[in-house]
């Protein structure tokens, strides 16, 4: 299966009757499916992932309900999906279900066998100053070829070696981390403890592009993205909507083109 195209995990835990985030879901499948996915795995804790008839027909497609690990902490982020992407036994590529991809998949996949685990940093984003720091990691894209290496009992060691994640009720969140995030702060911590670089010459941030700093033009199946507002702007690969910056708060076209789902 892997040796065919990228095998892709992502979690989508959201109310069935939440109609702007099945939009975004059936978005983000269609463009994972475009990429050239071999295969879809979907997670989920609470909320069984809506999906598409033409879904399971383009694509080998599973949903799995994972399960919650007490790692000291309640974030979601590293309870659910930080244990469970550390669990799975195979190679993948793990994408946010709130990104959409506009390039071509296997141009990342070709890389898996270069490094154990690939990340992006976060982009400079102008409006954000979380961002106004020296690069971090955004775990947003996950490019992950040797499961083994994605050791949670190392990676929580780690965290609660510096600063246990059980005492989070009584530590402010700028010492519990030492970057902007949750999963991707104590992934970031572990590998700087280790001396690992997890980034790939190949894989830079028109992989991860927030959709703050994303440009999008074109119509239904010929979309195109650059970035605007950076010092050196670029094509965008791969458009990723995390926190302010959701499809319907910055009226992407993209996402209004679904709206009959």
């Amino acid at each position: 299966m892997s040796e065919h195209g990228p095998k892709i995990v992502s979690i989508v835990d959201y109310p069935a009757e939440d109609t702007r985030t099945r939009r975004m879901t059936y978005a983000f499948l269609d463009s994972v499916i475009a990429g050239g996915a071999a295969s879809v795995t979907l997670l989920y804790e609470q909320h069984r992932p809506c999906v598409a008839p033409e879904h399971r027909r383009a694509v080998d497609l599973e949903i799995v309900q994972g399960r919650s690990v007490d790692v000291g902490h309640p974030h979601p982020n590293l309870r659910f999906k930080l244990a469970n992407l550390a669990a799975l036994p195979y190679p993948f590529l793990f994408l946010d279900a709130d990104t959409y991809v506009l390039g071509n998949l296997n141009t990342i996949w070709q890389y898996r066998h270069d490094q154990p685990w690939i990340g992006i940093n976060h982009q400079w984003v102008p409006s954000d100053v979380r961002t106004h720091r020296s690069p971090f990691l955004n775990s947003g894209v996950q490019l992950v070829a040797d499961p083994s290496f994605y050791d949670l009992e190392a990676i929580l060691a780690v965290q609660n070696a510096v600063m246990p994640l059980h005492r989070h009720r009584d530590v402010p969140k700028n010492v519990l981390f030492p970057c902007p995030g949750f999963d991707q702060a104590i992934l970031f911590r572990y590998f700087t403890s280790i001396g690992y670089d997890y980034t790939h010459p190949h894989i830079g941030p028109e992989w991860n592009s927030c959709a703050g700093v994303t440009r999008v033009e074109g119509e239904p199946h010929h979309w195109h993205a650059t970035t605007f507002g950076l010092s050196a702007n670029y094509p965008v690969q791969l458009i990723h909507y995390s926190s302010q910056f959701k499809p319907w708060a910055i009226d992407c076209p993209i996402y209004a083109a679904y709206a009959d789902v």
